[in-house]
Parts: structure tokens; sequence; C-alpha cells
């Protein structure tokens, strides 16, 4: 279903935001899992699905549907050896507590454990990337000291997704819980049964789930609800440099 600046596209402009450059979509963990598995195969050789068990090195803790041959090189990610195709980021959206204080604390044990995750790939390549660019170098001592300390001792991606994984799953199995989330963020929640019953609404020429309860997500999410925004606020990517085919086409550069 649509998340984000993609539901609010859905909400006022039946289309994608015309300041906007890529489509959030979240998916209930189950489906998510699922789509992980399945759609490598299912989606063919023009598309690459983007997440840590089929590319490593990959910075994201969510997935990213990538198509082949195009270009979307984002700043800070351009070290990487991975794909750089343009994407569709695919979020998890797993259940949280119905109270705000453990949300919260819920939040903060997400976050720590995707702080690490993220900043892996950085501290591998620390002699590479300049300080400046570097999340790693963005963490206070005491924290990048701490997560020197997990590398060097238990820090494989397995490792680190797994801590990470169970930190975002751990009220799932309480299915009275009412509410779901992009667990990290605080702008995602939404009633659990508006998202496990979407409705179809018009994006371009598509039909795009969405949240049932679409306008009261979207409350949450942006307090001031408007169409349109001041052009200062109109912010996107800005990629270092994008093509929409690598084989013959031209490049653009930021």
């Amino acid at each position: 279903m649509a998340l984000g600046g993609t539901a609010i596209g859905v909400h006022f402009w039946q289309d994608i935001l015309p300041w906007d450059d890529d489509v959030d979509l979240g998916m209930l963990r189950s489906d998510y899992e699922r789509f992980i598995a399945e759609a490598p195969a299912l989606l063919g050789d023009d598309y690459f699905v983007q997440e840590w068990r089929t590319e490593g090195e990959t910075p994201f803790y969510w997935a990213k549907v990538r198509k082949r041959s195009t270009l979307f090189l984002e700043s800070g990610i351009e070290w990487f050896d991975i794909c750089h195709g343009i994407y569709v980021d695919l979020l998890p959206m797993d259940r949280v507590p119905n109270n705000s204080l453990l949300r919260k604390l819920h939040r903060a044990e997400v976050g720590w454990w995707a702080g690490a995750w993220t900043c892996q790939p950085y501290w591998e390549r620390r002699g590479q990337i300049p300080r400046e660019r570097s999340l790693y170098y963005q963490k206070t001592l005491a924290s990048r000291a701490v997560l020197a300390l997990i590398y060097r001792c238990k820090g494989s991606r397995k490792w680190l997704w797994q801590r990470l994984n169970k930190a975002l799953t751990r009220y799932n199995y309480r299915t009275t819980l009412e509410m779901v989330d992009v667990v990290r963020t605080s702008v995602d929640l939404a009633a659990y049964d508006s998202v496990a019953n979407p409705v179809e609404r018009p994006f371009g020429r598509l039909m795009l789930p969405s949240p049932r309860d679409l306008e009261a997500y979207l409350h949450h999410h942006y307090p001031v609800l408007i169409k349109d925004i001041p052009d200062e606020q109109k912010i996107n990517h800005s990629p270092l440099q994008l093509s929409f085919d690598t084989t013959n086409g031209p490049t653009y550069n930021d």
C-alpha cells in the first residue's frame, strides 16, 4: 500500500507528487517476507530486489525494488558496490504497543540496532569514505567505540540483522494490538485493520492500494495536510547521477 509522500499523491493528486522522485510502499510483515522470498523469480531479469539477503553490503534495512540498466546514484552511498538503479522503497510494517510510552521505547530499541546495521558498511570502508561523509563518524565518540567493539567481536551482517529483526518484530505475536508502524519512525502509525484491508485508489494509470482510513493516516503523518507546499519544502533525493538507460541513454549529473 502507499505510504508517505506516495500516499499524499494518491490523496490529492491521484498520481505521484509533481516534485517527488520515488515511490514508498508498505506491507505487513508476513506479506513483506513472502514478497522477498517470491518476487525475485517473478519480477524477471529487468528488476532486482535489493535486500541484505540478496546484496549483503546494502546499508538499508528495508527492501528496494530496483530497475536494472538504470542509474539513481544517491549521495552518501556512492562508495558501495550495490545496484544503484531507479527504485521503489518497500517498507515492512509491524505491530506496535497501544501505549505511547512503550511505542517510544520500542522505537528507541529498533533505532539503536538499525543504526548499528546502517553504519557497519561505513565502518568497513572507513579508509575510503571521507569522515565528514560517513554515517559512522557522525555518531558520538562513545557510540563509535561501542559499535566498533560490536563489529570486531560479533558484527557479521547476519548477526546484526537477527538482532534488528528481533526488535522490529517484537510485538507481532500480540494479535490484539491495534496499531502497526514502520517502527523506526513514528509517522507511519496506522490502524492494523486500515492496513490489512486497504482500498485501491487511482494513482496515474494504476490503481494503488492505500490505507482504508487514508486521511486519518495522513493527518498523523503530516499534521498540516495541504495539497501544495512552499517551493523551498519541495525536497527530493537529488541524485548525483541519473540515467533511465545505462546501456545507451544519457546520464544526467546533479
